[in-house]
């Protein structure tokens, strides 16, 4: 594991310091926000069980900054910035009397870090890309909505180890708080100042809470897709 974070930082320092010495055109920055629909892989290894949900509606928001870089005379940029985004899932619940749809909401700062390809044409239109990001949890909200009735319950995401839980409070442990995994993306310039694009991500991350700072038998990532308009500034 180790082996891997190194050479994941040893990544995103030459990507930067690509952008550094081959920097070419002019730094594009954007406002952009969106809508998300996110879900979890979730499974027990000793069994290998897996365990359903549905996707669960959110929205992200954020600033972008666009760098252009020169790598063979190719459009090429560089994408990065910070934006606030939803994620989690959405279960079918049920326990005794108390039958309901489950929706946790966890909140997230996160840390884009993109490589965008324009597509060869009379205008740079089009665009793919592929990249990473770093998320940092920072909260959110989990809502039990019941279906016999017009009642439901509603509470606070924490980010814990499950010894440390109190057994108490209406917190629910959605696990570790930082957040690794990839992106693939494609969008498309609208005029010279909106664009839309469309994202893809899946987390690399095992963030299921470890127990007395040991990793359990559970798996559990994040993946969603997102739409997003943005607006250079």
């Amino acid at each position: 594991m180790k082996t891997k974070k190194r050479r994941l930082c040893f990544l995103v320092c030459s990507v930067l310091c690509l952008s550094v010495l081959y920097t070419k055109g002019q730094t594009v920055v954007s406002l952009n926000a969106g809508f998300n629909a996110s879900k979890v892989a979730w499974k027990e290894t000793r069994n290998g069980a897996v365990l359903k949900n549905n996707f669960n509606p959110g929205y992200q928001l954020g600033i972008l900054t666009n760098i252009p870089i020169a790598l063979n005379r190719r459009p090429i940029t560089l994408q990065t910035g910070l934006q606030f985004s939803t994620k989690g899932y959405r279960q079918d619940y049920g326990e005794a009397n108390r039958v309901g749809i489950l929706s946790v909401t966890p909140w997230y700062a996160e840390l884009p870090l993109n490589i965008l390809y324009y597509l060869p044409g009379d205008i740079e239109r089009f665009y793919i890309g592929a990249g990473g990001y770093v998320a940092y949890g920072l909260g959110g909200r989990w809502t039990l909505k019941y279906k016999t009735s017009w009642g439901w319950d509603n509470g606070t995401i924490e980010y814990t180890d499950i010894s440390k839980q109190d057994p108490d409070d209406d917190k629910f442990n959605y696990g570790r708080r930082t957040d690794l995994g990839v992106n693939l993306l494609a969008g498309m310039n609208i005029g010279s100042s909106l664009y839309l694009q469309l994202n893809g991500q899946v987390g690399l991350r095992n963030i299921a809470p470890l127990e007395n700072n040991k990793v359990t038998s559970e798996e559990f990532r994040n993946m969603g897709i997102s739409v997003a308009v943005g607006y250079h500034l």
